[in-house]
This record gives structure tokens, C-alpha cells and sequence, in this order.
């Protein structure tokens, strides 16, 4: 009888002590960490579809898709967050993304088919988000989280070459280096292998708006086109929180 009382009263310190440490949360507490993964893009258009004359000649064009030119490459990114509830820990976060261009079949012209071929696209970026842990235990912890931010591109270049007509207009300036905006939503966990180390996984949605366009080819103004863009980026970190 005393050896079940024993039993007993050790199982439910356990549990309240677990149960307090799970509601300890993140309040007043500080994290650090640094991020690496990548980026998908999902939706926007690089080139808008269209009739023009190019050099006095008749040119079709086909719209051309981010994804078309940027395939997913590697995302750095560092973050600093403090808890001003014990669930809720607002983020401030920077990286640096760069993917290489590549060409692709962009339309005719004067019935030949037309290529493009587009430089790096290259960005730095600054976000603030507000992560609401939806799921907070002694180690595993869930969280869901609005973005806003800026995000700094650097200035794309396009050629264009005909290789039936042995032909090509090289360097066209075609966005200029801008500040856009981009808003989003962030979804991820993470895992405390200490009491102050922890890993995690982030993942969500980002829409950033367009850059500006430079407009280098006479007659291309309303082919040159680019719009806003929706992409995924998916990451991991490792940090500390303190």
C-alpha cells in the first residue's frame, strides 16, 4: 500500500512538473538562430505574352514563368526573436537568396523561334513576423506566423538570340535594382535537444511585389513585363534560446 502511494505521488510530480514546463513558454525569453534551405517558385510571370515588331520585325511572344528560369537554389537566413507573451514571440529575420538565370524559348520572330536568356536573380531581405505557438510542450512546439517585409533585387539583364537567323540583341537591361514589398505566412516546429539548444523546420507561403522594369528594348515595353510573385521557401534552423 505504501509502495502504491509512493508510485503514485512520483507519477503526478512528474506530471505537474512536466505540465509546468510546458506552460513556462517563451515569454521574456531571447532566441538566436541561423536558417539554410531553398525556394520554390509558384506563380508570376517573368515575360507577358504579345505581338510587337522587334527591329522592324513581326515578334510573337509566349509568357515566360519565374519557375521557368529560377530553379530552387540555397536560402540563408539568421533570425532574432523575443517572447512578449508566453506564446506569442515576434521575429526579426535577414537573408540572402541568389538563384541562376538559364534561357529559354520565348515566342518568333519573323516566324523563327525566339530565345531568352535571362542573368542571376539575386536578393537580400528583411522580414518581421509574429509566431503564435498553436502547440507548446517540454520539447516539441508548433507555431503558425504572419510576415511582412522588404526584400532588395538586384538588376536583371536579357538577351535575346534568333540562331536561324544567326541574329541576337545581348544585355538588354530588363529590371532595375528595387526594394519591393513582400508579405506572407509561416508554418514549422521545432525540437529542443537542450534546454536551450533547439532545432526546427519552417516552411510557408510569400508573395513580393515586382521590380521595377527598365524597359531596354524599343518596342518590348509592354512584353517586359514582370509581375508579382508568389514562391515557397523551406528551411532549417538551428538555435538557441536563452
Amino acid at each position: 500500500m505504501k509502495a502504491r502511494r509512493v508510485a503514485t505521488a512520483s507519477v503526478l510530480a512528474v506530471l505537474v512538473g512536466g505540465a509546468a514546463q510546458a506552460a513556462e513558454g517563451v515569454g521574456g525569453r531571447v532566441a538566436v538562430a541561423f536558417q539554410a534551405g531553398t525556394q520554390s517558385e509558384l506563380g508570376g510571370d517573368l515575360l507577358a505574352a504579345g505581338s510587337t515588331t522587334l527591329a522592324g520585325r513581326a515578334a510573337t511572344f509566349t509568357s515566360v514563368r519565374y519557375k521557368d528560369v529560377y530553379a530552387p537554389k540555397l536560402r540563408l537566413q539568421g533570425w532574432i526573436g523575443y517572447g512578449v507573451a508566453q506564446r506569442v514571440e515576434l521575429v526579426l529575420r535577414g537573408g540572402y537568396y541568389k538563384s541562376e538565370g538559364t534561357g529559354i524559348s520565348a515566342g518568333t520572330l519573323d516566324g523563327k523561334d525566339l530565345f531568352a536568356f535571362f542573368t542571376d536573380y539575386e536578393e537580400g531581405n528583411a522580414e518581421v513576423a509574429a509566431r503564435f505557438y498553436v502547440a507548446y510542450r517540454p520539447r516539441l512546439k508548433s507555431w503558425i506566423a504572419p510576415v511582412a517585409g522588404l526584400r532588395w533585387t538586384e538588376a536583371i539583364y536579357v538577351s535575346y538570340s534568333v540562331p536561324d537567323k544567326g541574329s541576337a540583341v545581348l544585355n538588354v537591361p530588363y529590371a532595375k535594382k528595387s526594394t519591393v514589398p513582400v508579405v506572407g505566412l509561416d508554418i514549422g516546429v521545432s525540437f529542443d535537444l537542450t534546454e536551450n539548444l533547439f532545432v526546427g523546420v519552417d516552411s510557408g507561403l510569400r508573395w513580393q511585389g515586382a521590380a521595377a522594369d527598365a524597359n531596354g528594348l524599343p518596342g518590348l515595353e509592354s512584353i517586359d513585363d514582370s509581375t508579382g510573385r508568389w514562391t515557397a521557401p523551406v528551411v532549417a534552423s538551428l538555435g538557441v534560446r536563452f
